[in-house]
C-alpha cells in the first residue's frame, strides 16, 4: 500500500536532483574557450555572419570563442571532432545539408548521425538560384526549360560536388519539371560557376548570394529562383513559381548543433545566446543585403526542418541514383 507513494517520492526527488545537476552545469558553463567547428577552409563566405555570432557569444558569456576550421571529407570531419568532444557544450558543430546528404549516401561515418548530435538553432540560409551561360542565348526559365527537353543531355550542368545540395536540387528541379541534362561534378563553387560563365557547361544551380554580382555583371543569366517571393538584390528575376506555374523550393541553410547529453539547460544557454545574435536588426539588415535570411528557430524547429529537408533529399538521391564512389 505504501510503495505507490514512495516510487513517487523517490521520482519526486530524481527529479529535483536532475534539475539541481542541470542548473549546476548551467551555472560553471562556460568555464573554458568555445569551440564553433566550421567543416569548411577558413575565409569562406560562411564568415561574414558566423563570426559576429561568435563576437556575441563571447561577450555575452565571458569566454573567448573561436572558429574552429576543420574541413575535408565532405563536412563528416567538422562532425565528428563535435561528435567526440566531451558533451559539455564547448563544441558547436556548425552544419548544413551535407549532414543529411552524408547520413544517406556515406557509410561507416566515424559518428552516429541519428544519435551523436542535436540540433541548437537553424541559423541562417541563402536561397537558390538558376543560372546559365549568357551564350545560350536563352532570357527565360521557358526557354531554358524547352531546350532542355528538346536536347536533353546534349545540355550540362555543374554542381559544386557530387551529392552536395546543389547537384540533388538540380536533380529535384529535373523531376519537377520533366527533363534531363548531363551532370559534371566539381570540387567547389568557383570551378563550377567559372567553368559555365565560360561556356564550358550551361547551367547550375548557385546560391543567391554567390549569384548576385555575376548575374549583373553579365557573366551568368539568371532564370528563376527556387524561394517564396522574389528577392529585392534581383527584384527582376522571378521565382520558379512565377516563371512557370509549379513552385519549387530550395536553399543552402546552415544551423548549430551539439554534442548529445549536453545538459539540457547548457543546451538552452546556447540556443538564447545564439538567437539573440541572430536577431540583431543590424546583423540581419547586412547580412539580407548579401542574399543571407536569418532565422535563430528552437531546437524543435530546427529538428522538424532537417527532417524535412532529409525527406527532400531522399527523394532527390532515389530519383538521381547518386551514390558516392
Amino acid at each position: 500500500m505504501r510503495a505507490g507513494p514512495m516510487l513517487k517520492g523517490g521520482r519526486f526527488i530524481a527529479l529535483i536532483a536532475g534539475l539541481a545537476l542541470g542548473f549546476s552545469a548551467a551555472a560553471q558553463f562556460p568555464n573554458k574557450p568555445i569551440r564553433i567547428v566550421v567543416p569548411y577552409s577558413p575565409g569562406g563566405p560562411l564568415e561574414v555572419w558566423v563570426r559576429p555570432v561568435a563576437e556575441h557569444l563571447s561577450t555575452a558569456l565571458k569566454q573567448p570563442v573561436v572558429m574552429d576550421n576543420r574541413p575535408g571529407a565532405g563536412t563528416t570531419i567538422g562532425a565528428a571532432a563535435v561528435a567526440q568532444a566531451p558533451a559539455d557544450g564547448h563544441a558547436l558543430f556548425l552544419n548544413a545539408s551535407s549532414y543529411l546528404i552524408n547520413a544517406q549516401l556515406m557509410q561507416n561515418l566515424p559518428y552516429d548521425p541519428q544519435k551523436d548530435l542535436v540540433p541548437v538553432t537553424l541559423a541562417a540560409s541563402t536561397a537558390h538560384v538558376l543560372v546559365a551561360y549568357p551564350g545560350l542565348g536563352i532570357a527565360s526559365f521557358k526557354e531554358f526549360l524547352a531546350a532542355a527537353k528538346a536536347k536533353g543531355k546534349a545540355l550540362s550542368y555543374a554542381s559544386f560536388g557530387n551529392g552536395s545540395s546543389g547537384h540533388l536540387a538540380f536533380e529535384l528541379l529535373k523531376k519537377t519539371y520533366g527533363f534531363e541534362m548531363l551532370h559534371v561534378p566539381y570540387k567547389g563553387v568557383p570551378q563550377a560557376a567559372t567553368d559555365v560563365m565560360g561556356g564550358r557547361l550551361h547551367s547550375m544551380i548557385i546560391d543567391l548570394s554567390g549569384a548576385v554580382a555575376h548575374v549583373k555583371g553579365g557573366k551568368l543569366t539568371g532564370l528563376a529562383i527556387a524561394s517564396e517571393a522574389r528577392s529585392h538584390l534581383m527584384p527582376e528575376l522571378p521565382t520558379f513559381e512565377e516563371a512557370s506555374g509549379t513552385r519549387f523550393i530550395s536553399r543552402s541553410w546552415f544551423g548549430f548543433m551539439v554534442r548529445a547529453g549536453t545538459p539540457p539547460d547548457i543546451q538552452r544557454v546556447l540556443n538564447q545566446e545564439i538567437v539573440q545574435a541572430l536577431r540583431r536588426p543590424e546583423l540581419k539588415d547586412r547580412l539580407r543585403e548579401s542574399g543571407i535570411d536569418t532565422y535563430g528557430t528552437t531546437p524543435g524547429e530546427f529538428a522538424a526542418f532537417m527532417k524535412s529537408e532529409s525527406d527532400r533529399f531522399a527523394d532527390a538521391i532515389k530519383f538521381s541514383g547518386t551514390k558516392f564512389e
